[in-house]
């Protein structure tokens, strides 16, 4: 995106977006900063519209949010635009590497239609010396299938570059996936959650959130009887019910180990405890059928704290509280919502 105002107007812009930053408690970063400057100077209609849902619900703009308004909003074309230099010359490679293929081919072919004329010559002799011809031929096809071997080598150097760019591309596409993401559930991680709540506690407390802990049952035990894969698979079944059942703005992350949480900003207690049991339930629905044996597993269920944010309470006394509501729920017989008192 492209900058066109005057110094005054870009002051101006400035100046309008800091007091704004500062209200919502945006952190001042370089990011941040030419988010809001959009923002106030208007000339990205769906970006003020997305900022002003976002601080209607939340009272601030988490990071993540800001990180994905700026990359939808502001380097879009940028993006795209790299995209499009990878894409050409990835084909650039392409058609070196079919070039080089061909020429091999039209080396090799040659080399053979002049082995062939030095064998013609040869039979065709008729008492005069003919060596030094002879020579010349033999020096053109030498000399070819040198080329021919160049030419050999030089696609297999093409090979191994093409096979390098497509483990580039691979990896370029590896390194989108958002650092803060758990690669096995697809969830956002602990490091995403700490950010987030963070931002939560500390902005406008008079909109209503709530908490969700989730504890998988015995989940060491069901590790040790049908082993990691399928604790795996039953991570990876809990981690889809919680994207699938958790729209924005709510965020369901991956705890650690068999734990996951959700942020609910803008849910009362009530909602939140009643997506808990929903969830819940449909945990306890979960039939995992074992390949080998044939054995359907139906033992896995959660258990579920719930609370809602009390004004001015911190993150470390969120988590406590909500904490000591899973605690319950697990000592009172597992399988249940426990709601934070």
């Amino acid at each position: 995106m492209k900058f066109a105002e005057n110094n005054n107007q870009a002051a101006e812009y400035l100046r309008q977006a800091v007091p704004l930053m500062v209200k919502h408690n945006i952190p001042p970063n370089p990011l941040n900063y030419a988010l809001w400057y959009t923002y106030v100077s208007d000339r990205v209609p769906e970006l003020n519209v997305q900022l002003d849902k976002t601080l209607t619900t939340y009272g601030t703009c988490p990071t993540m949010l800001s990180e994905q308004l700026f990359r939808e909003h502001m380097i879009k074309d940028e993006i795209q635009g790299a995209e499009d230099i990878q894409a050409n010359l990835i084909g650039l490679i392409n058609n070196l590497h079919e070039h080089a293929g061909d020429v091999a081919k039209e080396s090799a072919s040659f080399s053979d239609v002049l082995e062939d004329s030095l064998d013609s010559l040869k039979k065709s002799e008729d008492g005069e010396t003919s060596l030094p011809v002879e020579s010349v031929i033999a020096a053109l096809s030498t000399h070819t299938k040198k080329m021919s071997e160049t030419t050999r080598l030089f696609q297999d150097r093409m090979d191994e570059a093409q096979a390098e760019i497509q483990s580039l591309k691979e990896e370029l596409n590896k390194s989108r996936q958002d650092a803060r993401v758990d690669p096995l559930t697809n969830l956002f991680n602990r490091r995403t959650f700490d950010a987030e709540l963070e931002m939560l506690t500390a902005g406008n407390q008079s909109i209503t959130s709530s908490f969700v802990l989730v504890d998988v049952d015995h989940f060491k035990r069901f590790n040790d009887t049908y082993g990691h894969l399928m604790g795996d698979k039953v991570l990876q079944y809990v981690g889809k019910l919680l994207k699938d059942s958790c729209p924005e703005p709510m965020i369901p992350v991956r705890y650690g180990g068999e734990e996951f949480a959700v942020l609910m900003p803008g849910s009362t207690q009530e909602t939140a405890s009643k997506l808990a049991e929903d969830i819940r339930a449909k945990i306890q629905a979960i039939r995992i059928k074992q390949k080998k044996s044939g054995e359907v597993i139906s033992s896995i269920t959660a258990s579920f704290g719930v609370s809602q944010l009390v004004p001015g309470e911190t993150p470390e006394k969120l988590i406590e509280r909500t904490d000591q509501a899973l605690y319950q729920a697990k000592e009172s017989g597992r399988n249940r919502v426990i709601v934070s008192s």
